[in-house]
């Protein structure tokens, strides 16, 4: 039986530790093929970026219908679109592959917005990120902000749980089937300055993330979800470390790999080929597997360089999940 196929339209980090390669890497490592189409190119390392190229918008596109034709996707992933006009192309992509009229299966989408990095720095201009609401929303059966990005799209700050829930509910407002609000923990940080520890691997609390669907979105998972359209909050222990980068592009490819793995079971099934728990998949449970996923390399991070560590989120192989 072929792997699952799992496209990421994203950007490239030259560093390893973020972008399609981060992506590649946890699509393989759950089981999938990854194809990559790219909309940026940066030139970084553990250290920084120090410059940016985006081909033109057309090779992107010439990119992705080039995959369309020969490797069907089960599951996008969307990353970092950087520009107006490229929000605009994935946008219209999006709309044909999700199409009536499209001949295959109607894929999965994740939306990873990419706009503010962990540590608060805006990565796009106000533009694409309202090229991004209108045309990509729309298609996307998950987003998975940030807190600071949950922030920007909202105008407002997230400063206690309730906070996180409301907002949650009205990012669905804007076209989203299903929303993963990360950074919960750092409601927690804001009022206290005490949970730094001098050992990187220490377990400092907790991560949280709050995931919410509308109701048309829940379908199979309204049978596992107790809260039902109240949303559930995901949480793990936390790791102390700064080396970090990477996890939400990880943290999203590894969501939309895990989809791709149950939707072909499911459909295997029909053929009296599919079987083991892989088949029952849901969105609830791919977000569970994929946190689960991103903090076991949290906590198995190496030393990448003399400047800085990286977590090696690939060391974690699928059939940790599903054997």
């Amino acid at each position: 039986m072929p792997p699952p196929i799992v496209y990421t339209i994203a950007g490239s980090d030259s560093g390893g530790g973020a972008g399609i390669q981060a992506d590649l890497q946890a699509i393989h490592a759950m089981g999938c093929h990854g194809c990559s189409a790219i909309t940026v190119l940066t030139a970084q390392n553990s250290c920084g970026v120090t410059d940016v190229h985006a081909p033109p918008v057309e090779f992107l596109r010439k990119q992705l219908d080039t995959l369309k034709d020969d490797l069907p996707p089960r599951a996008i992933k969307i990353g970092m679109l950087g520009s107006k006009d490229l929000a605009i192309e994935v946008g219209k992509f999006l709309e044909e592959i999700k199409g009536a009229n499209y001949e295959g299966e109607r894929p999965f989408v994740v939306l990873d917005p990419v706009m503010i990095s962990t540590s608060g720095h805006k990565l796009i201009d106000d533009q694409a990120k309202a090229a991004m609401i209108e045309y990509v929303f729309p298609h996307a059966d998950i987003l998975t902000p940030n807190k600071f990005e949950a922030e920007a799209l909202l105008k407002r700050e997230l400063t206690s749980p309730e906070d996180v829930e409301e907002g949650a509910k009205e990012i669905l407002s804007m076209g989203i089937k299903s929303v993963l609000i990360k950074g919960g923990h750092s409601l927690a940080e804001s009022k206290s300055q005490g949970l730094v520890s001098p050992d990187v691997n220490a377990t400092v609390g907790y991560a949280q993330d709050f995931f919410l669907s509308s109701s048309e979105a829940l379908t199979k998972d309204e049978e596992r979800l107790c809260d039902g359209c109240r949303g559930v909050w995901l949480r793990t222990d936390r790791y102390e470390s700064q080396n970090t980068h990477g996890t939400g592009c990880t943290l999203s490819s590894a969501i939309a790999a895990a989809m791709a793995i149950g939707h072909q079971q499911r459909s295997l099934v029909s053929k009296s080929f599919g079987t083991g728990a892989a088949r029952a998949i849901q969105l609830i449970d791919a977000c569970c597997l994929a946190k689960a996923y991103v903090t076991a390399g949290i906590g198995q991070g190496v030393q990448a360089s003399c400047e800085t560590e990286l977590c090696m989120l690939d060391s974690v192989p699928y059939y940790y999940f599903f054997s």
